[in-house]
């Protein structure tokens, strides 16, 4: 077994996932929660979000380093490797600035909760 920072990130990419899952099942199958819990469950997904913010460019840095050695685009081009993971960078942009704005608008969410459960 590898050492525990020998983890693929896929892997904990995909733990994250299904974390995410079980909670999706366990929120649609209506398990109560208080106003508290759900302040805190918003809490963690703002946290989730933000941490998706943060792992996103690196993902595009770590492409970038693959193609520079060889290691990805052999079959192509120069300026079709590029391309292709030009459009790859311009996806993970996108989904890098949908993470920023889904960590902020959770944590207004959870500002918002406080002040109703404060009321």
């Amino acid at each position: 077994m590898r050492p525990h920072s020998e983890v693929p990130p896929y892997v904990l990419a995909a733990q994250a996932g299904g974390a995410a899952r079980h909670l999706c099942r366990r929120m649609r199958n209506g398990e109560p929660a208080s106003p508290a819990d759900l302040s805190r469950t918003i809490g963690a997904l703002q946290q989730l979000a933000g941490d998706l913010a943060h792992v996103l460019p690196s993902l595009q840095d770590q492409l970038e380093e693959h193609l520079l050695a060889g290691r990805i685009g052999a079959g192509d081009t120069a300026g079709e490797a590029w391309d292709k993971v030009a459009d790859v960078g311009h996806a993970l942009a996108q989904a890098h600035a949908s993470s920023v704005v889904m960590a902020s608008e959770l944590r207004a969410s959870q500002r918002v909760l406080g002040e109703l459960a404060s009321s």
